[in-house]
């Protein structure tokens, strides 16, 4: 065999080699991608269902997600889809979809700092300032307690319901206590121990016994 045809047949072994290793690499590679599209679409659809329940359940009044978001989000996973049909999904083009699913829940999250807050200050304070004259303080303790770490914690689908089941049965609690701003001022200084026996006005003292809340009340010097 002459030495040029020795060094064709060497040169075509290569490369059908290296076609062979950079198939295998490409296949190893569109693997990996699909791997990471399945848990970046689980955590797309976490963030999406969060999103729908704060405006379900009335934490916030409008939706979350704008126009350009969604936008942005469908683009991303279109890609995704062409790679997949034409078998050359990359990490990359996965990467960005979940670098927007990212960028959305980071939305969320702020979102969720503001709305649950105001969704539910209003409550807690109230059940905080007639907790010790509650049927259970314990528990009105621990409600208050509950909701304000679901309220600072990051926001999801279960805490986003359990943040609005622990509101209601606060307000089952509160709404017993009738506060009208005079009563209402009393207890925050109950609360804050700067209540005093002239705080004791006639109307205060007869919404204490139509409660049968006397025998709760304990003076100190």
């Amino acid at each position: 065999m002459l030495l040029t045809e020795t060094i064709k047949n060497s040169t075509s072994a290569i490369t059908k080699r290296r076609t062979a290793q950079e198939s295998k690499q490409n296949a190893e590679n569109y693997g990996k991608a699909i791997t990471q599209l399945d848990q970046t679409t689980l955590m797309i659809r976490a963030t999406l269902e969060c999103a729908n329940a704060l405006k379900e359940k009335g934490i916030v009044s409008s939706p979350v997600m704008d126009g350009d978001t969604r936008a942005e989000i469908l683009d991303s996973l279109d890609s995704c889809g062409i790679g997949i049909e034409e078998m050359n999904l990359s990490v990359e083009t996965v990467k960005l979809l979940r670098s927007k699913g990212e960028a959305f829940f980071t939305k969320i999250k702020i979102v969720w700092k503001d709305a649950a807050r105001k969704y539910s200050e209003g409550t807690t304070g109230y059940l905080s300032m007639i907790a010790g004259l509650s049927p259970d303080p314990k528990k009105a303790r621990e409600l208050a307690e509950s909701i304000t770490r679901a309220a600072d914690g990051d926001p999801s689908v279960k805490a986003i319901d359990g943040l609005v089941a622990n509101v209601q049965e606060a307000k089952k609690i509160t709404d017993a206590f009738a506060l009208n701003p005079e009563i209402e001022t009393f207890l925050k200084k109950v609360s804050s121990q700067q209540a005093t026996v002239l705080d004791l006005t006639p109307s205060i003292l007869a919404w204490l016994k139509e409660k049968n809340l006397t025998n709760k009340l304990k003076l100190r010097f």
